[in-house]
């Protein structure tokens, strides 16, 4: 695998981006780079790339126009692509339309569940915090264990503390089965709509499908730009484009991220709930699988917006809850390369670092030119 991801948190612009992004603009042959644009997630408005287009031609990407369309800056389209077939063949838009009701239901029933148990760690680790004074989560034990200190020996102090430490340690365990369990359903409910309408041997969903992986192959550089992550994963899910994304990585493309493009690259997706009424009930949520093309990390965009980075009780429940992967919070400034081949990870923003939160509940800063340990 010879290409490379470049991960952003949330830059505020297109000209940034492409400023910032410039030194990997560029083609394995040194030649004028061929550049696809992925703005799926701005569903409708997916073809107003003029913008991007505009910076990546100040940025030194020419345009190449031939019979109407850049050869050189060119949108995959798949956004539109998707609502177009779903047109053509209604017995199938129906099926997807229910199955995605059902999947926006097993996500309530989950975050339901996963609201309680974040609720009782957080007042569990304050109350412990309140009689114990030194109680912090980043010291818990990463498995239930069982104190072998002798009754008689113990005091009421250690006694509270053994109590609460197991209750916290079962919450925590609950919390991250009950995510593999929605990872589960949620999958089996995506085979769904293949299994019931005959999707990947119909015809017109195979002559999409290549064209969409076609577009991909042939690039040089892929930008996956923010917006709404439904719409992005979805879109490129219903045609199984990651195959293709991954192929094209391996032949030397590079795939530059944004914000919710980031997000669908990890295994796992992970947004704000930015919508509840309660801002004091605000958590991050498991809300699905991502393409998976990036593993052992778990990218956190808005990294200094939307989390509270000063918490070590905070980080430590980041940490812990998602412990199979290196929880990374990316800001506007922040840029991660990771070269996967190696595998490797480095800060390569000038302005800001990348953040890693560890299950001990520390945020280590990591300025341009440190690498980050991917090692578990």
């Amino acid at each position: 695998m010879h290409g490379k991801f470049l991960l952003n948190g949330n830059i505020g612009s297109p000209s940034l981006l492409a400023q910032r992004a410039r030194p990997w603009l560029r083609a394995g042959n040194g030649g004028q780079p061929k550049v696809l644009l992925i703005t799926a997630a701005w569903g409708q408005g997916e073809y107003g790339e003029q913008g991007i287009r505009d910076a990546l031609n100040a940025a030194g990407i020419e345009s190449n126009w031939s019979g109407g369309f850049d050869q050189n800056i060119f949108n995959l389209c798949a956004w539109h692509v998707w609502q177009d077939y779903l047109a053509r063949h209604p017995r199938t838009a129906a099926v997807d339309a229910e199955i995605r009701a059902v999947q926006d239901a097993t996500r309530r029933f989950y975050v339901e569940k996963t609201s309680f148990h974040a609720q009782r760690i957080r007042q569990a680790a304050r109350f412990a915090r309140d009689k114990l004074g030194d109680f912090e989560i980043g010291r818990l034990p990463m498995v239930q264990t069982e104190s072998v200190q002798a009754a008689a020996a113990m005091s009421g102090r250690d006694a509270l503390r053994r109590a609460l430490t197991r209750e916290l340690v079962h919450d925590l365990t609950d919390l991250v089965e009950n995510d593999r369990r929605m990872m589960a359903a949620l999958a089996e409910e995506d085979e769904v709509v293949a299994a019931r309408t005959g999707l990947r041997v119909d015809s017109d969903w195979l002559k999409q499908q290549r064209m969409l992986a076609e577009r991909i192959l042939s690039a040089d550089v892929v930008v996956l730009l923010g917006g709404d992550p439904d719409a992005l994963l979805n879109s490129l899910r219903f045609f199984d484009l990651a195959p293709a994304l991954l192929e094209t990585l391996r032949r030397g493309a590079t795939i530059i991220s944004v914000s919710a493009g980031s997000l669908v690259l990890c295994e796992r997706m992970i947004i704000y709930d930015n919508y509840s009424p309660d801002p004091n009930r605000r958590e991050f949520r498991l809300y699905d699988r991502g393409l998976g093309l990036i593993s052992g990390l778990q990218i956190l965009p808005h990294c200094m917006d939307r989390i509270h980075t000063d918490d070590a009780d905070n980080l430590a429940y980041l940490a812990r809850r998602f412990s199979s992967h290196l929880c990374v919070g990316l800001n506007e400034e922040s840029f991660l390369l990771v070269d996967p081949a190696v595998p490797r990870a480095y800060s390569v923003g000038s302005l800001d670092g990348v953040f890693v939160f560890g299950a001990d509940g520390v945020k280590w800063r990591y300025s341009k030119g440190e690498i980050l340990n991917l090692r578990r």
